[in-house]
């Protein structure tokens, strides 16, 4: 079967496009299955490769890549460059983009998990719906072929940590944790924590009330992140060692992340 290749030029030609082919954007997710395929639209003539730092937020186009994420150069951000240097080696990062790798990824990577923290949201058109990464992860596997994930929102935090454990520091991670200080427009500071290393995608520990810098705080969520992986067995690691590491570095985060 030869595979039909469509380059859209415009957002809503590539929306129109949807109808018959997968979305082609850097293609490193979809090149393993390309025999498969019987059409895909390119994506990189649409304008969806812009990135923006402001003060409240980091503003991402579906389109932009690893890389750029890697290079952001905010200090504040500073894990979140990490974290994408650690999601792939140079040249996956220099066509791999944000978009594919949030809908690809499974839960040992390390920049999803990172986003995850950070209350990270985007918009799916058509239709304009703007939703939070916890919930795109969930419906991943719906049949939605024929929408794209045209912006990312990144909440910039007060602050951001990530960490990892893994058989090599170029490694997958076995356990990962990411923390963010956020305050919500019109609401309390709260801490939001992601564990990654495990299953299909990386996973929110419950929030709790109270004061973020309290020493309980570091506590109370280092038990939510032990029991998040008590079952959470595989054959990179067992439940019982993923659930005691993955208390540990929340923790840790948390202590650093407040220390004065």
């Amino acid at each position: 079967m030869n595979m039909e290749y469509h380059r859209a030029r415009s957002l809503d030609e590539a929306l129109a496009l949807l109808k018959e082919g997968l979305p082609l954007a850097g293609g490193t997710s979809l090149a393993p299955r390309l025999r498969g395929l019987s059409s895909v639209v390119d994506l990189q003539d649409i304008g969806l490769d812009t990135l923006e730092v402001t003060e409240p937020k980091v503003i991402a186009g579906a389109c932009v890549t690893l890389q750029s994420l890697a290079e952001i150069g905010d200090p504040v951000l500073g894990a979140l460059a990490h974290a994408s240097h650690l999601e792939a080696g140079w040249n996956l990062r220099n066509v791999a983009t944000l978009a594919g790798t949030l809908i690809s990824a499974d839960g040992r990577s390390p920049l999803v998990t990172t986003l995850l923290a950070l209350d990270t949201h985007v918009d799916l058109q058509p239709g304009g719906e703007n939703v939070d990464l916890d919930e795109l992860l969930a419906r991943r596997d719906r049949q939605e072929s024929d929408r794209l994930i045209t912006t990312v929102s990144i909440p910039r935090p007060r602050w951001l940590a990530y960490e990892q454990v893994a058989r090599s520091p170029a490694d997958r991670p076995i356990v990962c944790a990411a923390v963010a200080q956020i305050e919500p427009e019109g609401g309390q500071r709260q801490l939001r924590v992601a564990l990654g290393g495990y299953g299909a995608r990386p996973i929110l520990v419950p929030a709790i009330e109270g004061e973020p810098e309290s020493e309980s705080a570091a506590d109370e969520l280092g038990r939510l992140a032990s029991r998040a992986y008590a079952e959470a067995g595989d054959a990179w690691g067992s439940a019982e060692y993923r659930s005691e590491v993955a208390g540990v570095l929340v923790r840790r985060l948390i202590r650093e992340g407040v220390a004065p």
